[in-house]
């Protein structure tokens, strides 16, 4: 267990998907690219939350690459897809 994970671990799959949703609100409202990479932290950290309901882990899992192309700091790249 990372120590990340430790830090986490007492959170509800309810609570970090509230989370996440919080964090992608604040990437609308501030499109940067650290923002972008917060909001991959909290998609990895419930993707990888056995307690999760698997969709919502497949989901967040498939949602990952999608916000690297924000977290990389490249307008050209943001407009591509």
């Amino acid at each position: 267990m990372t120590i990340e994970h430790s830090a986490t671990g007492d959170a509800s799959p309810n609570m970090l998907a509230a989370a996440t949703l919080f964090v992608m609100t604040r990437f609308a409202e501030r499109p940067c690219p650290e923002v972008a990479q917060m909001v991959i932290r909290h998609l990895e950290v419930v993707a990888e939350d056995e307690r999760a309901d698997p969709l919502m882990r497949e989901v967040c899992d498939a949602l990952i690459g999608r916000w690297s192309l924000h977290a990389v700091g490249d307008a050209g790249l943001r407009a591509a897809h």
